[in-house]
């Protein structure tokens, strides 16, 4: 037979268990709007009789809560957290190429350098009309000053962008060190109330968050490890992030990045911040992340598949400067240049452009030569810098033809040729610089566009699973209130039950 007070207890337990399932309802409308909270749930089981009582007629003792647990779907967040690091990449580069973007769009505005160079030409164009005219000889050095000042301001502006993202490199790797360390102080606390036997549900969701921000920086793979049993012997695990192949965290330990700044005047990353482990000091190099996007663009070369990142624009830019300057001064295989020509005096051998103002010997004596010249340092030689007569407009060492112009017109032809570089003119090069740049950011922008909707999509799946709907709750509420209301109502039924019957014994 069953106890004689099994009714009451089961009521008890009932009341009990509603009482906590109205508490975790509670408790999930109040944290509806929590960044990073993960709907808690319930769980219940009936409990049997006891042995003692066990027979055809007896009856279950009630229930019992077993758990208070968080919804988490764990192949939806490594998803997410996977499509996190790549949105966030793309994210980065799309905004930084627009950046990028204004600064070489100027090329060909109004102001320009497309109106600079048609400046340097129409001043070519007065020379030719006028070779003896000091006027049209200084209008000619000016022009070309204003040529070489735009490239030089235009070299600046992309090395200051190179400068900021180097800048941003070093931020987002003192946040990375800041998640890890948290995440692994996480960790400790979460492992120490579980190995109580106590819920680390809310700790638990901290932590993942955490995570969250971090798969934003880098990419990272998340795996789970065994941390010995709790107090009612239950499995305890902790969490394993790794990055580029290296353990970040591992439970409570975990490890940090720095920034060693390199030096190496020969290199271009002279200056920039290499990402190593502080304690290996071996390299990092993320595949995706931000921290992996701003690698890309500050670093990108462009060349053996890499992404067309700062440098490449920067060695472009660089790239155009020389040659204008070694096909201006030197000519090409069919049109004099203006070393060729001969100056007021009857001079020969004198270069237009140069670098840092050096004179035609120095840049001609420069071991490199005209690798010497950059679109930082490009300028007037120091003949041409210094007295105008030192252009060369003639073909002839004689002074007296004062209006020989054959040298000028030759150079004139040249700013217009295809020979200038093999295949396109000065101001094609520019355009298709631009251009190149222009369909890059375009396809940054698509493919953020596109992983963004992806993002967006697993965390509809994530949130489906974890957020929650106050609409839910707010039913769950109401049942589980009944549910109270009834076991309230038994146990004042059992308890007239015992009243009676105690004063059947002792009556």
């Amino acid at each position: 037979m069953s106890s004689t007070f099994a009714g009451l207890y089961a009521a008890a337990t009932g009341l009990y268990a509603s009482q906590a399932a109205m508490a975790v309802a509670t408790n999930n409308i109040s944290n509806a709007n929590t960044d990073g909270y993960s709907r808690k749930t319930i769980t219940q089981s009936a409990i049997g009789p006891a042995a003692v009582y066990i027979s055809s007629a007896s009856t279950g003792s009630g229930t019992e809560v077993t758990s208070v647990s968080r919804e988490r779907d764990t192949l939806i967040d490594t998803q997410y957290w996977d499509e996190n690091s790549v949105a966030t990449a793309w994210e980065t580069k799309s905004s930084n190429l627009g950046e990028l973007e204004d600064v070489l769009a100027d090329i060909s505005s109004d102001d320009g350098f497309d109106s600079m160079m048609s400046e340097f030409s129409s001043a070519l164009e007065d020379v030719s009309t006028d070779p003896d005219s000091t006027d049209a000889r200084t209008c000619l050095q000016q022009a070309g000053e204003g040529v070489c000042d735009y490239l030089n301001s235009m070299a600046t502006s992309l090395s200051d962008i190179r400068a900021g993202l180097n800048e941003d490199v070093a931020m987002t790797v003192s946040e990375i060190n800041s998640y890890s360390e948290q995440i692994a102080a996480l960790n400790q606390q979460i492992q120490q109330v579980q190995v109580a036997g106590t819920d680390a549900s809310d700790l638990e969701d901290q932590r993942d968050l955490l995570i969250d921000k971090l798969s934003a920086l880098i990419n990272v793979e998340v795996t789970t490890t065994s941390a010995g049993q709790s107090a009612t012997g239950e499995e305890v695990t902790t969490l394993v992030i790794s990055i580029d192949g290296g353990t970040l965290v591992n439970g409570s330990n975990y490890r940090t990045l720095e920034c060693n700044e390199v030096v190496d005047a020969t290199s271009v990353q002279n200056g920039m911040y290499e990402v190593v482990w502080s304690d290996t000091q071996s390299a990092v190099t993320p595949e995706s992340g931000q921290l992996g996007a701003l690698l890309e663009l500050r670093d990108g070369t462009g060349e053996y598949g890499e992404y067309k990142g700062v440098v490449y624009y920067i060695n472009q830019l660089d790239e155009y400067a020389r040659t204008l300057a070694e096909a201006f001064n030197e000519g090409t295989a069919s049109y004099s240049g203006h070393a060729d020509g001969y100056d007021s005096d009857g001079d020969t051998g004198i270069c237009f452009f140069s670098y840092d103002g050096v004179d035609s010997a120095t840049l001609e004596k420069n071991s490199g030569g005209y690798n010497a010249i950059t679109a930082a340092n490009i300028s007037l030689s120091y003949e041409v810098q210094t007295d105008v007569a030192n252009i060369a407009a003639s073909s002839s060492a004689d002074t007296t033809e004062t209006d020989n112009n054959e040298n000028v017109l030759a150079l004139i032809d040249l700013c217009d040729s295809d020979e200038v570089f093999g295949d396109c003119s000065l101001a094609e090069y520019l355009t298709s610089m631009t251009a190149t740049l222009g369909t890059a950011a375009s396809y940054a922008t698509t493919q953020s566009e596109r992983h963004d909707e992806i993002l967006c999509s697993v965390n509809t799946r994530r949130s489906a699973v974890s957020s929650v709907s106050t609409s839910e709750e707010t039913t769950n509420l109401v049942l589980y209130q009944e549910a109270f209301a009834a076991s309230s109502k038994a146990i004042s039924m059992w308890q007239e039950v015992y009243e009676t019957m105690l004063d059947m014994v002792n009556g």
